[in-house]
């Protein structure tokens, strides 16, 4: 039985305002998209801390890493578990997003279309290569803790409970605690939302806005400044404070100043805005030379300030939005250029992934007040006006729809090729080495060597890399029954010899290991012989 036009525009009208299908329908997707990240696996600082989870005895030392402790002590070493759970974290992030705009917007279909993008969008996704980044600290919980405070903020301006202002500066002093090194992005963000908020009210800020700021800059001064924290309950921002940066402040100050002169900013918030776009062939989209990247970053940022005036044409609520969003990722930007790498430009940066919410609400309001407008110029023309006007709904979604699997196929083929380069390879090397060498007696040495691949070397480094106490360490993270001094892996033949020099009888604590694309082979054996028999390779 067909369904009439009448019967599905009624179901539109009707899902457009169920909440519970939202929420349903942004956390699946946001799920779906996230999906291939259940193939990675540990890399870098984690291997360190798995190596102390397994070898020593557990003492609480931060806030976070007793979180990364609590999930060891229920998945052990099960890589795919931990990342269903950051793949969690972030649908959950999307949803968050989802209430606010839809708070903000009065309008929960564009809730839903914001919360549709930030779920499929590839802005800022390399932060799910680390599981510190994809949901113990800074990447995702930092999106949950921002979209938190906005939302309490936006519910203390809407309804003018004291409450949920009360809430919103608690948190805020929390969160600083919890990641001192990236929460300071927040109130330059909250002080702009507040601003913008008003605005149509007053130009000039009056003594009700100073009167609410001021308690979060007083707590931003405080912990800062003068390292008021609250190490005692989460033991995280004296340490983290200790190492805030790579530049002291004359250099902070001088990157600042040279915001004002510097394109690298401006090519950043080109590369967010233009998102998944940035997968189109080199021949639609040259961002590889000077004069490319200046055409293109000039027509995005000059389309970008078309759209927030038409968003003041349609209304002027909208116009504030978009200025807020576009604020809101350049803060991002300049926090990380100034406290960071002036020189991120890679829309997929995790550094980037606070900007993922604001691209989500530019692009959605910017989308809808453009449909707005076109529709209004589009139906004083007589024939293709009849036709739009009959068939906005359809057009209006199948951009969407277009747009949302476009996002979604530059989300997945990132993540392909980080799986397909590492992640991959990472599980199979330590399953094979595993299956062929159960245990090994302590004292060995374990030489691996490769293929003359440049590729093929980097790409080993990647999987064993990153531990601060060694490649030994991280071997011992699968074999805890020995420590790190009891297990070493080498890549150079002569530090095979150096390590029997002393002893020839130590031949059999030595594995020899063949690594190419096909993955690892296990040649102890021949090695051996060779060996004993003095040849040479």
């Amino acid at each position: 039985m067909l369904v009439s036009l009448e019967d599905l525009d009624l179901m539109l009208k009707k899902l457009s305002n169920n909440t519970l299908a939202h929420v349903l329908t942004v956390f699946l997707v946001a799920v779906l998209t996230f999906l291939p990240t259940l193939q990675m696996f540990f890399y870098l600082d984690e291997w360190g801390n798995l190596y102390e989870f397994t070898h020593v005895p557990y003492q609480f030392t931060i806030f976070t890493a007793h979180m990364f402790y609590l999930l060891f002590s229920i998945f052990g070493i099960s890589a795919t578990d931990y990342f269903a759970v950051g793949i969690f974290i972030y649908a959950l992030s999307a949803t968050l997003l989802y209430f606010f705009v839809s708070t903000l917007t009065k309008n929960k279909l564009l809730g839903l279309i914001a919360g549709l993008i930030y779920a499929t969008s590839p802005i800022g996704i390399d932060t799910v290569i680390m599981l510190w980044t994809y949901f113990l600290e800074g990447g995702y919980p930092l999106t949950i803790a921002l979209l938190l405070l906005l939302y309490l903020i936006l519910r203390y301006f809407q309804g003018g409970k004291i409450f949920f202002f009360i809430l919103a500066l608690l948190g805020f002093f929390v969160f600083l605690e919890l990641e001192p090194r990236r929460v300071f992005l927040f109130l330059p963000i909250i002080i702009l939302f507040d601003y913008l908020m008003h605005f149509r009210k007053i130009i000039v800020p009056d003594f009700k806005f100073f009167l609410r700021q001021t308690p979060f800059f007083i707590c931003f001064v405080l912990y800062y400044k003068y390292s008021v924290t609250l190490s005692g309950i989460f033991a995280t921002g004296r340490i983290a404070l200790a190492d805030s940066g790579s530049y002291d402040w004359q250099t902070k100050l001088d990157l600042l100043l040279n915001t004002f002169s510097d394109p690298k900013p401006f090519v950043t918030l080109a590369n967010i805005l233009l998102g998944a776009f940035l997968v189109l062939p080199k021949e639609i989209l040259n961002l590889t030379t000077v004069k490319g990247t200046f055409f293109w970053t000039a027509l995005i940022i000059v389309i970008a300030a078309a759209l927030v005036v038409i968003g003041f044409k349609i209304k002027k609520e909208f116009g504030f939005m978009l200025l807020f969003s576009l604020g809101w990722i350049y803060i991002n930007i300049l926090g990380i250029y100034v406290f960071s790498s002036p020189g991120i430009s890679e829309t997929t940066h995790r550094t980037l992934s606070l900007s993922a919410p604001a691209y989500a609400m530019f692009i959605a309001i910017s989308g809808y007040v453009l449909f707005l407008y076109l529709k209004e110029k589009i139906k004083k023309k007589e024939k293709f006006g009849k036709f739009f006007l009959e068939n906005q709904q359809t057009l209006f979604f199948s951009v969407l729809i277009l747009f949302l699997g476009f996002n979604l196929y530059a989300t997945h083929s990132h993540f392909e090729k980080f799986n397909a380069f590492r992640s991959r390879p990472a599980r199979a090397f330590f399953k094979d080495l595993k299956t062929f060498h159960p245990s090994f007696p302590k004292k060995s040495l374990l030489y691996i060597e490769t293929s003359k691949d440049p590729q093929i070397k980097h790409r080993l480094t990647r999987i064993y890399g990153g531990n601060n106490l060694g490649a030994g360490a991280t071997i011992a993270v699968f074999y805890p029954e020995l420590t790190y001094k009891e297990i070493d892996l080498v890549r150079e033949l002569k530090d095979v010899e150096k390590f029997l020099r002393d002893d020839p009888k130590k031949i059999d604590q030595v594995f020899y290991f063949y690594y190419d694309e096909n993955g690892l082979k296990d040649q102890t054996k021949e090695f051996r012989l060779k060996l004993k028999s003095n040849q040479k390779f």
